[in-house]
């Protein structure tokens, strides 16, 4: 193992990679006082030399591994690997290219919904992973040789695991729905932290206009403050301090203060006069101007059972196919399914639909039904 501190060494071994038909990569970040990951280590793996690169030495240059990862001979191999993307995305504004993320694999090939790695190592290399250095400080240092050891086999059995978990996918003839998958993981799209949509991470609970109005602003706010401050979003400004304001809609800093959410943060009275400024914006807007949202008002008894008996569907499907049933479609799917056949969602393109979107479909239209035959799920054309 090369535990990576200066320039000279980290353009040798990001050479010497570029030989390689495929590597194994890995990220260890903290973020919980930050808004955006701290990288604070990088290991890579290509089945003869295995290294640690210390991205937090002072001078140190990433261009060599950036350059790699933008390689697109070179597989690069993850496993859950969006966060560790993520990091890559924000340092360069580009994504790794040829990229393969054993956990996605996984799923499709029935190992059950978001299989951890320690899992997986477990059961398709029969080894088990050391895990108490799992909740370590990384940014600490010197790091100690057991936190190395923990951080360089996050590679190593991933090299490992990555053919036998290709097999599996090219066997099963899925192929074709893997890379559907990563071509999601290597869009920029996916890591674009826009604030205009950051309402989107929180559920509309009224149907007032001026209060939704007000909850969009107040995410737009936060989002650009905490990216600005680098803070977390809970610590500027919790969600149910928004869900308060945007119901109370208060019109001064003693009304604000007294919310009950605001009892348990600390805010500094600059942001309490932002916020006041955001509630009186969200105020004079018209209201056509808003963002289209979905309508979240309660479901009908009768689409109510649809989405249960699909939910069933979806079960015997998954069990079918064996692929985790999160990976076809999730409750929110299903819903906007059934308000509308041409629902923008992922259950209504490529293999997903193959196999249970336009099933669902036909189901919704009354073209098939569904019945039980010996404890089975049945379709029949109506």
């Amino acid at each position: 193992m090369l535990y990576i501190k200066s320039n000279n060494d980290l353009h040798k071994i990001c050479k010497s990679y570029e030989k390689a038909e495929y590597i194994a990569i890995d990220t260890e970040f903290i973020r919980e006082r930050t808004y955006w990951p701290k990288l604070c280590l990088i290991q890579v793996f290509d089945g003869k030399k295995a290294s640690i690169i210390d991205p937090l030495v002072n001078g140190i240059d990433l261009a060599p591994l950036i350059d790699l990862l933008e390689n697109d001979s070179i597989t690069k191999i993850f496993h859950a690997g969006r966060q560790d993307i993520e990091i890559f995305y924000n340092l360069t504004n580009n994504v790794p290219k040829n990229i393969f993320d054993t956990q996605i694999a996984a799923m499709v090939c029935g190992f059950g919904e978001s299989i951890g790695y320690e899992r997986l190592v477990s059961r398709m290399l029969n080894k088990k992973i050391d895990k108490t250095s799992r909740f370590t400080n990384w940014e600490k240092r010197p790091l100690s040789k057991k936190q190395k050891d923990y951080a360089i086999s996050d590679v190593t059995h991933l090299f490992d695991l990555y053919p036998i978990i290709k097999k599996q996918v090219f066997d099963n003839k899925r192929e074709n729905w893997v890379k559907e998958e990563m071509n999601i993981l290597i869009s920029k799209e996916t890591y674009k932290q826009d604030p205009d949509n950051a309402w989107k991470r929180l559920k509309i609970r009224s149907s007032d206009e001026k209060s939704i109005s007000i909850m969009f602003h107040l995410a737009k706010w936060r989002e650009e403050k905490s990216q600005a401050l680098d803070i977390p979003r809970g610590k500027l400004l919790r969600d149910e301090a928004i869900y308060e304001i945007s119901s109370s809609q208060p019109t001064s800093e003693k009304e604000i203060s007294g919310l009950r959410s605001f009892s348990r943060i600390n805010i500094k009275l600059s942001s309490i006069n932002e916020i006041l400024e955001e509630i009186r914006n969200a105020k004079s807007v018209k209201l056509n101007n808003l963002p289209e949202i979905p309508n979240h008002n309660r479901l009908s008894q009768g689409i109510s059972a649809k989405i249960s008996i699909l939910k069933i569907l979806l079960d015997s499907i998954s069990a079918e196919y064996g692929v985790a049933q999160k990976l076809i479609a999730n409750k929110d799917d299903l819903e906007k399914l059934i308000m509308n056949d041409n629902a923008n969602i992922k259950t209504l393109r490529g293999w997903r639909y193959e196999i249970f979107g336009k099933k669902a479909v036909d189901f919704k239209n009354g073209r098939i039904g569904i019945t039980m035959d010996s404890g089975n799920v049945v379709l029949k054309e109506i």
